[in-house]
Protein backbone atom coordinates (compact mmCIF):
# COMPACT_ATOMS: atom_id res chain seq x y z
CA UNK A 1 0.00 0.00 0.00
CA UNK A 2 1.06 3.68 -0.22
CA UNK A 3 2.71 4.96 2.60
CA UNK A 4 2.52 8.59 2.65
CA UNK A 5 3.36 11.36 5.03
CA UNK A 6 -0.20 13.95 5.95
CA UNK A 7 0.69 16.59 3.62
CA UNK A 8 1.46 14.29 0.71
CA UNK A 9 -2.30 12.21 1.48
CA UNK A 10 -2.96 16.12 1.03
CA UNK A 11 -1.56 17.01 -2.38
CA UNK A 12 -1.50 13.41 -4.14
CA UNK A 13 1.76 11.73 -5.87
CA UNK A 14 4.13 13.48 -7.93
CA UNK A 15 6.35 12.11 -11.23
CA UNK A 16 10.03 11.14 -10.66
CA UNK A 17 12.52 12.98 -13.01
CA UNK A 18 12.99 10.95 -16.15
CA UNK A 19 16.81 10.58 -15.01
CA UNK A 20 15.78 8.46 -11.93
CA UNK A 21 16.48 4.95 -11.92
CA UNK A 22 15.12 2.41 -9.15
CA UNK A 23 16.29 -0.82 -8.63
CA UNK A 24 14.87 -3.41 -10.30
CA UNK A 25 14.71 -5.91 -6.58
CA UNK A 26 15.33 -8.99 -9.00
CA UNK A 27 16.20 -11.14 -6.11
CA UNK A 28 12.89 -10.67 -4.29
CA UNK A 29 11.40 -14.06 -3.62
CA UNK A 30 7.64 -13.98 -5.43
CA UNK A 31 4.51 -14.37 -2.88
CA UNK A 32 3.71 -18.08 -2.26
CA UNK A 33 1.56 -18.97 0.30
CA UNK A 34 4.19 -18.63 3.02
CA UNK A 35 2.87 -14.49 2.74
CA UNK A 36 -0.47 -15.20 2.95
CA UNK A 37 -0.95 -12.91 6.19
CA UNK A 38 1.19 -10.21 4.43
CA UNK A 39 -0.97 -10.37 1.19
CA UNK A 40 -4.23 -10.39 3.37
CA UNK A 41 -3.63 -7.61 5.33
CA UNK A 42 -1.68 -5.21 2.44
CA UNK A 43 -5.39 -6.21 0.83
CA UNK A 44 -7.56 -4.94 3.68
CA UNK A 45 -5.52 -1.92 4.37
CA UNK A 46 -6.01 -1.16 0.68
CA UNK A 47 -9.89 -1.79 0.37
CA UNK A 48 -10.09 0.32 3.73
CA UNK A 49 -8.74 3.37 2.06
CA UNK A 50 -9.82 3.30 -0.56
CA UNK A 51 -13.89 3.42 0.74
CA UNK A 52 -12.16 5.96 3.19
CA UNK A 53 -10.80 8.21 0.28
CA UNK A 54 -14.09 8.04 -1.77
CA UNK A 55 -16.01 9.09 1.04
CA UNK A 56 -13.92 11.86 2.23
CA UNK A 57 -13.66 12.66 -1.58
CA UNK A 58 -17.76 13.10 -1.25
CA UNK A 59 -17.71 14.97 1.60
CA UNK A 60 -15.30 17.64 1.02
CA UNK A 61 -17.03 18.15 -2.76
CA UNK A 62 -20.30 18.70 -0.50
CA UNK A 63 -17.85 21.73 1.43
CA UNK A 64 -16.52 22.57 -1.87
CA UNK A 65 -19.14 23.17 -4.41
CA UNK A 66 -21.74 25.84 -2.50
CA UNK A 67 -18.65 28.27 -2.20
CA UNK A 68 -17.81 27.56 -5.80
CA UNK A 69 -21.35 28.76 -6.64
CA UNK A 70 -21.20 31.59 -3.95
CA UNK A 71 -18.27 32.77 -5.92
CA UNK A 72 -20.35 33.38 -9.03
CA UNK A 73 -21.98 36.04 -6.45
CA UNK A 74 -20.29 39.12 -5.52
CA UNK A 75 -22.94 39.69 -2.70
CA UNK A 76 -23.11 36.35 -1.39
CA UNK A 77 -21.74 36.28 2.30
CA UNK A 78 -19.25 33.15 1.22
CA UNK A 79 -18.64 35.02 -2.02
CA UNK A 80 -14.79 35.57 -1.22
CA UNK A 81 -14.28 32.29 1.45
CA UNK A 82 -11.06 30.66 0.77
CA UNK A 83 -12.01 27.02 -0.75
CA UNK A 84 -9.10 25.38 -0.29
CA UNK A 85 -8.51 26.28 2.99
CA UNK A 86 -11.83 25.54 4.11
CA UNK A 87 -11.88 21.75 2.76
CA UNK A 88 -8.23 21.50 3.98
CA UNK A 89 -9.76 22.21 7.84
CA UNK A 90 -12.82 19.64 6.75
CA UNK A 91 -10.33 17.14 5.85
CA UNK A 92 -7.89 17.47 8.83
CA UNK A 93 -11.09 16.90 10.44
CA UNK A 94 -11.64 13.93 8.66
CA UNK A 95 -8.19 12.20 8.59
CA UNK A 96 -8.66 12.23 12.39
CA UNK A 97 -10.60 9.20 12.39
CA UNK A 98 -8.64 7.38 9.95
CA UNK A 99 -7.21 4.03 11.28
CA UNK A 100 -5.84 1.56 9.07
CA UNK A 101 -7.05 -2.63 9.81
CA UNK A 102 -3.43 -2.98 10.13
CA UNK A 103 -0.45 -0.33 10.93
CA UNK A 104 1.94 -2.03 9.22
CA UNK A 105 0.36 -4.81 7.54
CA UNK A 106 2.26 -8.08 8.51
CA UNK A 107 6.26 -8.53 7.86
CA UNK A 108 6.33 -4.57 6.62
CA UNK A 109 9.63 -3.03 7.75
CA UNK A 110 10.11 -0.30 5.17
CA UNK A 111 9.54 3.71 5.92
CA UNK A 112 5.63 4.51 7.06
CA UNK A 113 5.72 7.68 5.13
CA UNK A 114 7.21 9.06 2.16
CA UNK A 115 7.86 12.73 1.60
CA UNK A 116 7.39 14.93 -1.66
CA UNK A 117 8.61 18.36 -2.77
CA UNK A 118 5.88 20.57 -3.06
CA UNK A 119 5.39 21.78 -6.59
CA UNK A 120 7.45 19.16 -8.16
CA UNK A 121 6.90 15.76 -9.49
CA UNK A 122 9.54 14.24 -7.53
CA UNK A 123 9.77 11.88 -4.73
CA UNK A 124 13.37 10.76 -2.81
CA UNK A 125 14.62 8.00 -4.19
CA UNK A 126 15.51 6.30 -0.98
CA UNK A 127 11.93 6.22 0.10
CA UNK A 128 11.02 4.68 -3.00
CA UNK A 129 13.74 2.18 -2.74
CA UNK A 130 12.46 1.31 0.92
CA UNK A 131 9.57 1.18 0.13
CA UNK A 132 9.88 -2.07 -1.63
CA UNK A 133 13.05 -3.60 0.11
CA UNK A 134 10.73 -3.60 3.10
CA UNK A 135 7.91 -5.46 1.54
CA UNK A 136 7.66 -9.04 2.59
CA UNK A 137 7.15 -10.70 -1.71
CA UNK A 138 8.05 -8.95 -4.98
CA UNK A 139 4.56 -8.92 -5.69
CA UNK A 140 3.54 -6.22 -3.05
CA UNK A 141 6.62 -4.39 -3.70
CA UNK A 142 5.58 -4.37 -7.30
CA UNK A 143 1.56 -2.91 -6.78
CA UNK A 144 3.21 -0.53 -3.84
CA UNK A 145 5.80 0.93 -6.75
CA UNK A 146 2.59 1.00 -9.30
CA UNK A 147 0.31 2.94 -7.19
CA UNK A 148 3.50 5.61 -6.63
CA UNK A 149 3.96 5.68 -10.42
CA UNK A 150 0.32 5.99 -11.26
CA UNK A 151 0.49 9.11 -9.37
CA UNK A 152 3.89 10.36 -10.88
CA UNK A 153 2.42 9.77 -14.42
CA UNK A 154 -0.63 11.30 -13.80
CA UNK A 155 1.40 14.86 -12.43
CA UNK A 156 3.65 15.09 -15.56
CA UNK A 157 0.96 14.23 -17.71
CA UNK A 158 -1.00 17.61 -16.15
CA UNK A 159 1.80 18.95 -15.22
CA UNK A 160 3.20 19.99 -11.34
CA UNK A 161 1.34 23.42 -11.39
CA UNK A 162 -1.74 22.02 -12.08
CA UNK A 163 -1.30 18.81 -9.99
CA UNK A 164 -0.74 20.85 -6.70
CA UNK A 165 -3.48 23.19 -7.77
CA UNK A 166 -6.51 20.39 -7.40
CA UNK A 167 -9.17 21.43 -4.70
CA UNK A 168 -9.02 18.41 -1.80
CA UNK A 169 -11.83 16.67 -2.69
CA UNK A 170 -10.01 15.89 -6.41
CA UNK A 171 -6.95 14.71 -4.62
CA UNK A 172 -9.22 12.22 -2.11
CA UNK A 173 -10.72 10.95 -5.75
CA UNK A 174 -7.70 10.01 -6.82
CA UNK A 175 -6.11 8.36 -3.64
CA UNK A 176 -9.75 6.38 -3.40
CA UNK A 177 -8.96 5.67 -7.69
CA UNK A 178 -5.57 3.97 -6.59
CA UNK A 179 -6.14 2.03 -3.69
CA UNK A 180 -8.94 0.58 -5.53
CA UNK A 181 -6.43 -0.17 -8.46
CA UNK A 182 -4.25 -1.46 -5.62
CA UNK A 183 -6.81 -3.66 -3.75
CA UNK A 184 -7.66 -4.79 -7.34
CA UNK A 185 -4.26 -6.20 -7.76
CA UNK A 186 -3.80 -7.66 -4.07
CA UNK A 187 -6.77 -9.51 -4.54
CA UNK A 188 -5.45 -11.02 -7.17
CA UNK A 189 -2.25 -11.91 -5.54
CA UNK A 190 -4.42 -13.59 -2.71
CA UNK A 191 -6.53 -15.79 -5.25
CA UNK A 192 -3.48 -16.67 -7.20
CA UNK A 193 -1.10 -18.08 -4.14
CA UNK A 194 -4.14 -19.96 -2.46
CA UNK A 195 -4.39 -21.59 -6.00
CA UNK A 196 -1.12 -22.51 -6.14
CA UNK A 197 -1.42 -24.10 -2.75
CA UNK A 198 -3.24 -27.12 -1.83
CA UNK A 199 -5.41 -26.89 0.77
CA UNK A 200 -5.68 -29.53 2.94
CA UNK A 201 -8.50 -30.77 5.81
CA UNK A 202 -7.49 -33.68 8.72
CA UNK A 203 -9.86 -33.94 11.82
CA UNK A 204 -10.24 -36.14 15.29
CA UNK A 205 -12.56 -36.72 17.60
CA UNK A 206 -12.40 -38.32 20.70
CA UNK A 207 -15.70 -37.79 22.90
CA UNK A 208 -16.25 -39.53 26.44
CA UNK A 209 -19.73 -40.86 27.13
CA UNK A 210 -20.50 -41.34 30.87
CA UNK A 211 -23.48 -42.70 32.68
CA UNK A 212 -24.02 -45.18 35.58
CA UNK A 213 -21.98 -48.06 35.02
CA UNK A 214 -20.74 -47.04 31.68
CA UNK A 215 -17.52 -45.09 30.42
CA UNK A 216 -16.35 -45.07 26.82
CA UNK A 217 -14.08 -43.07 25.37
CA UNK A 218 -14.46 -42.88 21.60
CA UNK A 219 -11.91 -41.76 18.39
CA UNK A 220 -13.12 -40.94 15.00
CA UNK A 221 -9.88 -40.00 13.03
CA UNK A 222 -10.39 -38.41 9.62
CA UNK A 223 -6.70 -38.55 7.98
CA UNK A 224 -5.69 -35.47 5.50
CA UNK A 225 -8.06 -35.00 2.32
CA UNK A 226 -5.99 -32.69 -0.21
CA UNK A 227 -9.37 -30.15 -1.20
CA UNK A 228 -9.80 -29.68 -5.35
CA UNK A 229 -10.92 -26.13 -7.01
CA UNK A 230 -9.52 -22.63 -8.18
CA UNK A 231 -10.83 -19.10 -7.35
CA UNK A 232 -13.02 -17.70 -10.17
CA UNK A 233 -12.42 -14.43 -11.76
CA UNK A 234 -16.01 -12.94 -11.22
CA UNK A 235 -16.06 -13.79 -7.50
CA UNK A 236 -14.14 -12.66 -4.16
CA UNK A 237 -15.59 -16.36 -2.51
CA UNK A 238 -14.62 -19.95 -3.74
CA UNK A 239 -15.66 -23.30 -2.79
CA UNK A 240 -12.86 -26.13 -2.70
CA UNK A 241 -13.90 -30.21 -2.27
CA UNK A 242 -12.32 -33.06 -1.13
CA UNK A 243 -13.11 -36.41 -0.73
CA UNK A 244 -11.60 -39.03 1.85
CA UNK A 245 -12.02 -41.40 4.79
CA UNK A 246 -12.84 -41.59 8.59
CA UNK A 247 -12.21 -44.44 11.24
CA UNK A 248 -14.13 -44.84 14.65
CA UNK A 249 -13.18 -46.88 17.30
CA UNK A 250 -13.52 -47.27 20.83
CA UNK A 251 -10.21 -45.92 22.74
CA UNK A 252 -11.26 -46.54 26.23
CA UNK A 253 -14.14 -48.89 28.05
CA UNK A 254 -15.86 -49.71 31.21
CA UNK A 255 -19.33 -51.46 31.88
CA UNK A 256 -20.49 -52.36 35.21
CA UNK A 257 -17.15 -51.58 37.04
CA UNK A 258 -15.35 -54.06 34.10
CA UNK A 259 -12.42 -52.98 31.73
CA UNK A 260 -13.08 -54.15 28.28
CA UNK A 261 -11.49 -54.05 25.23
CA UNK A 262 -12.54 -53.43 21.53
CA UNK A 263 -11.24 -54.67 18.12
CA UNK A 264 -12.78 -53.06 14.66
CA UNK A 265 -13.47 -50.24 13.58
CA UNK A 266 -16.58 -48.21 12.15
CA UNK A 267 -15.48 -46.57 8.38
CA UNK A 268 -17.31 -43.41 6.40
CA UNK A 269 -16.59 -41.80 3.00
CA UNK A 270 -16.28 -38.29 3.66
CA UNK A 271 -16.97 -35.31 1.24
CA UNK A 272 -15.92 -32.33 2.27
CA UNK A 273 -16.74 -28.10 0.62
CA UNK A 274 -14.89 -25.40 2.58
CA UNK A 275 -15.80 -22.26 0.98
CA UNK A 276 -13.12 -19.00 1.06
CA UNK A 277 -12.71 -15.74 0.09
CA UNK A 278 -9.26 -15.99 1.19
CA UNK A 279 -9.91 -14.59 4.58
CA UNK A 280 -12.42 -16.79 6.20
CA UNK A 281 -13.69 -20.29 6.03
CA UNK A 282 -16.98 -22.35 6.39
CA UNK A 283 -16.81 -26.14 6.32
CA UNK A 284 -19.41 -28.79 5.60
CA UNK A 285 -18.59 -32.08 6.11
CA UNK A 286 -21.56 -35.52 4.59
CA UNK A 287 -20.46 -38.60 5.44
CA UNK A 288 -21.48 -42.07 4.64
CA UNK A 289 -21.54 -45.34 6.08
CA UNK A 290 -19.24 -48.30 4.73
CA UNK A 291 -18.43 -51.93 6.05
CA UNK A 292 -17.45 -51.93 9.36
CA UNK A 293 -17.67 -52.96 12.90
CA UNK A 294 -16.70 -53.03 16.13
CA UNK A 295 -16.04 -56.23 18.57
CA UNK A 296 -16.31 -55.63 22.09
CA UNK A 297 -14.65 -58.09 24.77
CA UNK A 298 -15.49 -57.64 28.60
CA UNK A 299 -15.25 -60.52 31.31
CA UNK A 300 -18.22 -61.42 30.71
CA UNK A 301 -17.58 -62.60 27.01
CA UNK A 302 -17.98 -60.70 23.55
CA UNK A 303 -20.06 -57.71 22.73
CA UNK A 304 -20.94 -56.26 18.77
CA UNK A 305 -21.55 -53.16 18.04
CA UNK A 306 -22.62 -52.78 13.97
CA UNK A 307 -23.88 -50.05 12.18
CA UNK A 308 -26.42 -49.90 8.97
CA UNK A 309 -24.03 -49.74 5.86
CA UNK A 310 -25.25 -46.35 3.95
CA UNK A 311 -26.06 -44.55 6.79
CA UNK A 312 -25.79 -40.50 5.62
CA UNK A 313 -24.95 -37.74 8.06
CA UNK A 314 -24.33 -33.78 6.76
CA UNK A 315 -24.20 -30.70 8.20
CA UNK A 316 -21.88 -28.02 8.53
CA UNK A 317 -18.65 -28.41 10.89
CA UNK A 318 -17.48 -24.85 11.40
CA UNK A 319 -18.55 -21.15 10.10
CA UNK A 320 -16.89 -17.75 9.83
CA UNK A 321 -13.16 -18.99 10.98
CA UNK A 322 -10.03 -17.38 9.94
CA UNK A 323 -8.22 -18.58 6.13
CA UNK A 324 -4.89 -19.10 7.76
CA UNK A 325 -1.78 -21.02 6.50
CA UNK A 326 -2.46 -23.49 9.63
CA UNK A 327 -5.32 -23.07 11.18
CA UNK A 328 -6.57 -25.35 14.51
CA UNK A 329 -10.64 -25.02 14.65
CA UNK A 330 -11.55 -27.08 18.03
CA UNK A 331 -14.78 -27.51 19.18
CA UNK A 332 -15.83 -28.67 22.63
CA UNK A 333 -18.09 -31.80 22.02
CA UNK A 334 -20.48 -31.15 24.65
CA UNK A 335 -21.91 -28.29 22.43
CA UNK A 336 -22.35 -30.96 19.31
CA UNK A 337 -25.45 -31.77 18.51
CA UNK A 338 -25.40 -36.03 19.38
CA UNK A 339 -24.29 -34.60 22.84
CA UNK A 340 -27.97 -32.67 23.50
CA UNK A 341 -28.93 -35.90 22.36
CA UNK A 342 -27.18 -38.14 24.74
CA UNK A 343 -27.30 -35.90 27.72
CA UNK A 344 -31.43 -36.21 27.62
CA UNK A 345 -30.74 -39.95 28.12
CA UNK A 346 -29.00 -39.38 31.55
CA UNK A 347 -25.27 -39.46 30.25
CA UNK A 348 -22.30 -36.30 30.17
CA UNK A 349 -20.19 -35.93 27.29
CA UNK A 350 -16.56 -34.36 27.18
CA UNK A 351 -14.03 -33.97 24.64
CA UNK A 352 -13.01 -32.46 21.82
CA UNK A 353 -13.47 -32.21 17.95
CA UNK A 354 -10.28 -30.36 16.20
CA UNK A 355 -10.26 -29.51 13.00
CA UNK A 356 -6.65 -28.52 10.99
CA UNK A 357 -6.95 -26.85 8.02
CA UNK A 358 -3.42 -26.51 6.22
CA UNK A 359 -2.29 -24.15 2.79
CA UNK A 360 0.20 -26.43 2.11
CA UNK A 361 2.72 -24.14 -0.39
CA UNK A 362 3.63 -26.18 -3.85
CA UNK A 363 6.84 -29.01 -2.76
CA UNK A 364 5.88 -28.81 0.51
Amino acid sequence: MMRVSLRSKIVGFCLLTSAMVLPAFADQAKCSCRNLRSVQEELKNAEYEAVFFADMAAKLKAVEDPLIEARKNPTHPDSDVNIQDRSSRARADIMRTFKLPHNPAYGYSGPLTVDMKFGSCEQKPADLEALPAGSQCKEIADITLAHEAAHRERCARETAAVYWDRLPSQIAAEEAERYRAQANAMRAQLKRIVDEGTITVEAKMEPRIKGPQFDVTYSFVMPSIAMEGKSSPGSDSWTVNGKGKQSGKIKNMKIGGMTCKSSGQLNDDIDMALDTDGFGMNLKSKSTGRPGDIKVRCRGGYGMSMRPQGEVGSGEVFAAERFESEADISQDVSMMPFAKIVTQGGMSVSGNHTVTVRLVCPGE
